[in-house]
């Protein structure tokens, strides 16, 4: 009878338990995009599920129930490749600029198309219970993958909702009080920075529905070959959800529909690495305080002229601080203060205590990671969401920012004593990380619902 029991018991619980077989495709060529994706597919794959997933990135160390297929396609930092055009995306207005995200993501859409892994991936007849992209960054061709697999779809996004996302999910767009992509407005716009951000999301939704989805629409249809495949729009819509980069706590609020789930900071680890010897010294030994500089791994720092590095070098020389400055350029000389690497674990860089300022492009994946470390920060953007994550440092009075066109030896200077002179910044700062840390969104247990029912 106990025996009879026990064997009840375990199909009781067998029973409650549902394992999904997850496929994800997400070829973007960028490092920081990545790094969220592998935060949700590792979530999900620690939950039992089992997943596949089509990347030009592996996970640096293999894990259970996680299958990497790789993709070989162009990086986003192979793209810009020269100081014109990095000039010219500054400078462009926010439907250029989306047209030229749309423009990048066709090139690695068209090298899928030549992909052996992928042609055996639409071929194939694998099952698939879920399938995950990043549809709405310019790769709306693959929620053919849904259809294809008849299965439901998540739509990952690696910054906030914008425009199309909005539209196509839904939710308010709020240009009252939400600026659109990338615009560098903040939550509390003047009225004419908000009839600015209704022309902005017009613009782009004309774009978008008008020119760029029936591009998107043939391709689809030349990729999948599948007369029976419904419009591109009607797949739009039938997104079952909307996993955005945004973490709710320490940004802008903001409506978001039942369908929208923010998990931003969802990569973010609470385990510190050692640092590489050289790098730990290094840091250890600044008591008067490190400053760490970072352009992110989008901008190829080699095309800028030797007049913007000198402007940092210059000015540093001026400050009492140590420098860790990750570049892939290489200097003839540098003071004894300054350590240059190509690569730095940034998350274990910013933990530590000698950190006392971060200079930053302003991506929004060095933005969780410097909020949950609690760094003030200067902000320098270039492209896409920077201006718009540069002003959000200005209004919660976190950081300063300087204009690409406005930086030099003395601009950069008085940002630096700016921020390192007053407590302001280094208290708001502390103040928003412990509101993000304390209810980090990994507690909420978003995707634990596909574990158990």
């Amino acid at each position: 009878m106990r025996q009879l029991l026990s064997c009840l018991f375990i199909a009781i619980v067998a029973n409650c338990a549902m394992s999904a077989r997850i496929l994800a495709v997400l070829p973007i060529g960028s490092r920081s995009h990545q790094n969220m994706f592998q935060g949700v597919l590792k979530a999900l794959a620690a939950r039992g599920h089992q997943v596949v997933n089509y990347s030009p990135y592996p996970l640096e160390e293999k894990m259970t129930n996680y299958t990497d297929i790789l993709l070989d396609v162009p990086y986003a930092s192979d793209i810009i490749n020269s100081l014109k055009m990095l000039e010219e995306i500054m400078h462009t207005s926010s439907a250029k600029g989306a047209k030229f995200l749309w423009d990048f993501s066709m090139t690695i859409l068209e090298n899928l198309l030549h992909n052996q892994n992928i042609t055996n991936l639409i071929e194939s007849d694998e099952k698939f219970d879920l399938v995950v992209l990043e549809a709405i960054f310019a790769q709306e061709a693959l929620l053919a993958f849904g259809h294809r697999f008849n299965a439901p779809v998540i739509n990952l996004h690696t910054f906030g909702a914008f425009s199309p996302i909005n539209a196509v999910s839904g939710n308010s767009l709020a240009l009252g009080y939400i600026p659109d992509y990338p615009l560098s407005f903040s939550n509390r716009m003047s009225f004419y920075e908000r009839i600015l951000n209704v022309y902005s999301a017009t613009t782009s939704l004309h774009y978008y529905y008008s020119q760029y989805l029936p591009g998107q629409e043939a391709f689809a249809r030349s990729m999948f070959k599948d007369p029976s495949m419904p419009p591109l729009i009607e797949q739009l819509h039938n997104i079952s959800l909307f996993v955005n980069n945004i973490n709710p706590y320490v940004h802008y609020s903001r409506p978001y529909t039942l369908n929208m789930v923010a998990v931003g900071g969802i990569h973010l680890s609470s385990e510190r690495k050692p640092l590489p010897q050289v790098m730990k010294e290094f840091l250890d030994d600044g008591k008067r305080g490190v400053i760490y500089l970072s352009l992110g791994s989008i901008l190829p720092d080699n095309l800028l002229p030797q007049q913007f590095f000198d402007n940092f070098i210059n000015a540093f020389r001026r400050l009492p601080y140590k420098v860790l400055w990750k570049t892939k350029s290489n200097f003839a000389k540098l003071p004894g203060k300054i350590f240059t690497s190509d690569w730095t674990p940034q998350q274990d860089v910013l933990a530590h205590p000698n950190v006392v300022l971060f200079v930053t492009h302003g991506g929004m994946m060095s933005q969780h990671e410097v909020i949950n470390a609690g760094v003030p920060v200067i902000c320098i953007p270039f492209l896409g969401d920077q201006r718009m994550n540069a002003k959000f440092y200005e209004s919660q009075e976190i950081g300063v920012k300087i204009n690409f066109d406005e930086l030099s030896e003395d601009t950069f200077y008085s940002a630096v004593t700016t921020v390192l002179s007053s407590s302001k910044y280094k208290d708001n700062m502390a103040r928003l990380s412990h509101i993000g840390t304390s209810r980090h969104i990994l507690q909420t247990g978003w995707c634990s619902g596909w574990s158990t029912s």
